[in-house]
């Protein structure tokens, strides 16, 4: 995911700074973070200054204006990701430095379906992908022909298009139960390039979120948005 991007040199407020400066005014405020953001930078708490800066770049996905964001903030936020060992977050910033398109549930089912046809992987994972391919066939036969051809297209559009409302929990449970070792497989740099589009249909629905641990003493951590809420 990195190649024909540049990398600034700079420490980490120098990434966070210059990140910030590069957010739209209008794209600060309609996100809801201006005051998050300030408060964070104001008390110095660079974990949750980053997680902002991050949230602001995924609402904006969503809402369809990530084009109002440069690539270097990108690149910015991977890199103060990187800086505090947070790992996670860097796929999805650099994903999103290269212009990747927005993500739905619709594609991630699609990959997560048929990613047993494109590469070799744990028995456990395989299962789970397996059976929600078997969930995509018993609802609609006509999903046959697309998972076998390995058309992502048609099936994310197919499940789109009435068929996650059908199957919505069962398969959600299947994702949820995989995801840690999904996101590791994709993520790897042993993962084919050519698949990269099963790749990003798993990382670009799945950004992360900085939280605060359980316990006496509490340290910050990475979570998927859907676990962090």
């Amino acid at each position: 995911m990195t190649a024909g991007l540049t990398f600034p040199h700079g420490d980490l407020v120098e990434h966070l700074t210059t990140a910030t400066e590069l957010v739209p005014e209008a794209l600060r405020s309609d996100s809801g973070q201006t005051a998050e953001l300030a408060g964070c930078i104001a008390d110095g708490y660079h974990h949750f200054w980053m997680n902002a800066l991050h949230f602001i770049g995924h609402w904006a996905d969503e809402v369809g204006r990530d084009g109002e964001l440069p690539t270097e903030f990108w690149v910015r936020v991977a890199q103060a990701a990187q800086a505090m060992q947070f790992p996670e977050f860097v796929p999805y910033c650099l994903g999103k430095a290269q212009r990747f398109p927005h993500q739905d549930v619709g594609d991630l089912m699609a990959a997560f379906s048929t990613l047993p046809s494109i590469v070799e992987i744990p028995r456990e994972l395989h299962h789970d992908c397996y059976e929600v391919a078997e969930h995509l066939r018993a609802d609609d036969p006509a999903t046959v022909d697309m998972l076998e051809s390995v058309d992502l297209d048609a099936l994310a559009a197919h499940l789109r298009n009435g068929a996650y409302d059908r199957l919505g929990e069962p398969l959600s449970e299947l994702f949820s139960d995989a995801f840690d070792d999904l996101f590791q497989l994709v993520t790897s740099p042993s993962f084919p390039a050519e698949h990269a589009k099963h790749a990003w249909a798993v990382i670009g629905p799945n950004p992360f979120r900085v939280v605060l641990s359980g316990g006496m003493f509490p340290t910050t951590e990475a979570q998927p948005w859907w676990r962090a809420r």
